[in-house]
């Protein structure tokens, strides 16, 4: 197998292993979150070879090559759930791993502008697919 060569951690689909963002799915590849694509349920795809291994696989039995592990298990329902019941207070900012942004809601609360940014947010999350959401929002 060519070194230039990598594939999705999502759908499998051959890409440029400089790219972060498969342009297939559109799933970022430092945090194999989103869509399955054509992979089986509990499996994922080998960053090198192409070949579907188990989601836990920190090694890929094919040809040997760590596997980069999911370090943001954020979630796209959730974070508009918390957007829309708790949104004044940031908590879908932290939820998503952003402190900053979630301290200034919380500071500016009293105004009720947070609120409204964040149901506005909440919308949108919701319209967005997996994918979609990984890809712009999950670091």
């Amino acid at each position: 197998m060519s070194s230039d060569t990598a594939y999705c951690y999502s759908c499998g689909e051959e890409m440029d292993p400089e790219a972060d963002v498969c342009v297939a799915c559109g799933v970022e590849q430092k945090t194999a979150g989103g869509s399955s694509g054509g992979r089986a349920p509990g499996k994922k795809y080998c960053s090198n070879c192409g070949d579907q291994i188990d989601e836990a696989a920190e090694i890929c039995p094919e040809c040997g090559v760590r596997q980069a592990s999911a370090s943001n298990d954020v979630e796209r329902v959730p974070a508009a759930v918390l957007a829309l019941l708790l949104g004044a207070l940031g908590a879908h900012k932290f939820y998503m791993g952003d402190t900053k942004m979630g301290l200034l809601y919380l500071c500016f609360s009293w105004t009720l502008i947070p609120g409204l940014v964040a149901l506005v947010e909440g919308i949108i999350y919701l319209t967005k697919s997996d994918a979609e959401f990984q890809a712009q929002y999950v670091n």
